[in-house]
């Protein structure tokens, strides 16, 4: 891990060996390119894939200090803006790009909002995958909100004081929030996706208000209820739970008689089948069957011929006696 963690580290200085701007955007844009096209094939390699990511957060980084806004603007776009990029590179690179600018540190709000720039226009392109959508969403605009909310909730629980500056980056939340609604406003954003970018727009006018994007108010009750009112829903309760239980038992004995009830007609039409076969029988008259006759044989009269046949039927020659 080491060597491979060193080789990550010279690959991405690389980049400034150059001494122009738009040659440093070409080269690291030629290692995402190679990134991209290596990136499916290791899929079950998860160390290669971890030491790739290494490699792409690092060159990031370096990218995001040491170029201009511009530039900076172009990178993004070149990963983003590319369809052959597979949609889990762009994914772990949208993960990562808030953790990259708070550690490139000295990017003001309007650059992060011309970074967040390629993003946006992103979600609005009709042909990306839903789990694309879904994943800039939350990764990057939600992940903005939620830090908004954990941030205030933090100071209430402190000192109250909400008005104190983060240390962390900071964001204009209206530019963001009106870049998003100018997204959604499209005629060829989709419904469903329109919906939650409206959503994000909302939000981020709560936070540019200095309100808990994600401040849950519960609603106030329009009857204030006394321990009497409280009382009394008690006891009714209390009577319904026994009703439905009486309810209960009466639905069972009658259940029970019922197949009671089947059973004996049942019963009952079974005998009366039987009754009716045996009265059938005793009217029916006697069916009278006629005897058989014994033919009787013929019997052959004994001649001088038959004393002449043996029993094998064959004529006895008459032996002279000598």
């Amino acid at each position: 891990l080491p060597v491979q963690e060193e080789l990550a580290d010279r690959i991405s200085q690389l980049q400034l060996v150059f001494t122009r701007e738009e040659e440093r955007v070409l080269f690291v844009e030629s290692v995402f390119r190679s990134l991209a096209k290596e990136w499916n094939h290791i899929d079950r390699w998860r160390m290669d894939k971890f030491l790739m990511e290494e490699l792409a957060d690092r060159i990031s980084q370096l990218q995001l200090v040491f170029t201009r806004e511009e530039e900076r603007v172009l990178f993004v776009e070149s990963v983003f803006r590319n369809k052959s990029f597979p949609d889990g590179l762009k994914f772990h690179f949208a993960a990562i790009i808030l953790d990259e600018m708070d550690n490139a540190g000295g990017i003001t709000k309007k650059q992060i909002t011309a970074c967040l720039k390629p993003f946006a226009d992103l979600l609005g392109i009709r042909g990306i995958s839903d789990y694309l959508f879904d994943s800039i969403s939350e990764e990057v605009f939600a992940t903005i909100l939620h830090q908004k909310s954990e941030e205030m909730a933090s100071k209430m629980e402190t000192d109250g004081d909400v008005n104190e500056e983060s240390t962390g980056i900071q964001f204009d939340y209206a530019a963001l929030g009106k870049m998003l609604f100018d997204i959604g406003k499209k005629p060829e954003t989709i419904s469903k996706r329109r919906r939650k970018l409206y959503d994000l727009v909302k939000r981020f006018d709560m936070a540019a208000k200095g309100c808990d994007p994600y401040h849950f108010e519960p609603p106030v009750p329009e009857i204030e209820l006394t321990s009497k009112d409280i009382e009394e829903a008690a006891l009714k309760l209390k009577k319904l739970q026994e009703e439905v239980v009486l309810e209960r038992q009466r639905m069972k004995l009658e259940k029970r008689k019922s197949r009671m009830n089947d059973r004996n007609d049942n019963k009952k039409s079974r005998l009366d089948g039987e009754e009716e076969r045996d009265e059938e029988e005793s009217s029916a008259p006697a069916i009278t069957r006629p005897k058989k006759t014994v033919k009787k044989s013929k019997v052959h009269r004994s001649g001088s011929k038959a004393k002449n046949r043996t029993k094998f039927g064959s004529k006895t020659k008459n032996r002279k006696a000598h």
